[in-house]
């Protein structure tokens, strides 16, 4: 979360006002209130930033609109806490600007909506579940090897509860045109979130379906609300593209939109793997082109 509050600092969030300083963008407006969209405007000025803010439980009064700067904020709010019983344990600060960037990013891109009270109750249970992981750290003792007088070492654990990791594939007909695009997104257990496929027509490669599949899968990850992302593909062209390693025309477009949708996280990151180690997502790409082609009375 330091890193987000650092990027708002910094001007470095896709921002209207930062985006039109950049040349990137003509209008800066708010897309729910049509102000300026500023970070300051974002977080804590527009109706719907202090409505969420309302529903914080503080345990002293802060008139956030009021003051200048994000920088302002975040002195004013050092000293303040979540009153009792919500079980949070420091600032609240960039769990509530995050579900507000989050809900921000959804209506832009999606145009979903969400009610103030949705995003200050994810803001709270994220800040819980960070606090509870905090005191739950296990120390483990490994046995000191025989032989040897070396000190005992101490490994610390933890699960990272705000951990998402996102495995993408897709398949692809080449008489067709048409591919299969399929997503799993699992928590830091290992558990299944989610695991979704669609299909799409005129794709004219199998770079651009797998491109186009982990840009979906983004787009779903994004609605979930954890804040760090882990995406593995095993189309190692497409991992080297987003990661900048090598510029690749076909798939520039997709890939700048996987970069914009990368910004609603505060920790991502993109890996290849092996098709050995993607099995299940690449048989449900699969799945999905077959079920497409069976179906459709016009592919003979």
């Amino acid at each position: 979360m330091k890193l987000f509050v650092w990027s708002i600092i910094q001007k470095a969030l896709p921002l209207g006002e930062n985006l039109q300083q950049r040349g990137l963008l003509s209008g800066a407006r708010c897309k729910r209130c049509n102000e300026v969209e500023t970070a300051i405007h974002t977080f804590f000025r527009c109706p719907f930033a202090q409505e969420v803010w309302k529903r914080v439980p503080l345990n002293c009064v802060v008139h956030l609109a009021t003051l200048e700067s994000f920088t302002d904020v975040v002195v004013a709010l050092k000293r303040t806490f979540c009153l009792p019983p919500t079980g949070i344990t420091g600032t609240i600060l960039p769990w509530i600007c995050w579900v507000i960037w989050i809900a921000r990013n959804q209506l832009v891109f999606e145009n979903k909506p969400t009610s103030p009270a949705e995003a200050a109750t994810k803001g709270l249970r994220l800040a819980r579940e960070w606090s509870s992981a905090q005191s739950s750290i296990e120390v483990i003792k490994t046995p000191k090897p025989r032989g040897t007088h070396s000190r005992r070492r101490m490994q610390l654990t933890v699960e990272d509860p705000l951990l998402m990791t996102c495995r993408s594939d897709a398949a692809w007909d080449v008489r067709t045109k048409r591919a299969g695009l399929a997503w799993i997104l699992t928590d830091s257990k290992g558990s299944c979130i989610t695991q979704e496929t669609v299909t799409q027509d005129k794709i004219n490669s199998p770079l651009i379906a797998e491109a186009l599949a982990l840009r979906s899968a983004l787009l779903s990850a994004g609605n979930l609300g954890f804040p760090k992302l882990r995406c593995f593909s095993d189309n190692e062209t497409l991992i080297r593209a987003i990661n900048g390693d090598m510029h690749v025309k076909e798939i520039f477009g997709i890939v700048m939109d996987i970069k914009q949708l990368s910004s609603a996280f505060i920790v991502i990151s993109f890996s290849h793997f092996f098709r050995s180690q993607n099995v299940e997502t690449d048989g449900l790409a699969k799945q999905s082109l077959s079920s497409s082609l069976y179906l459709d009375p016009f592919v003979g």
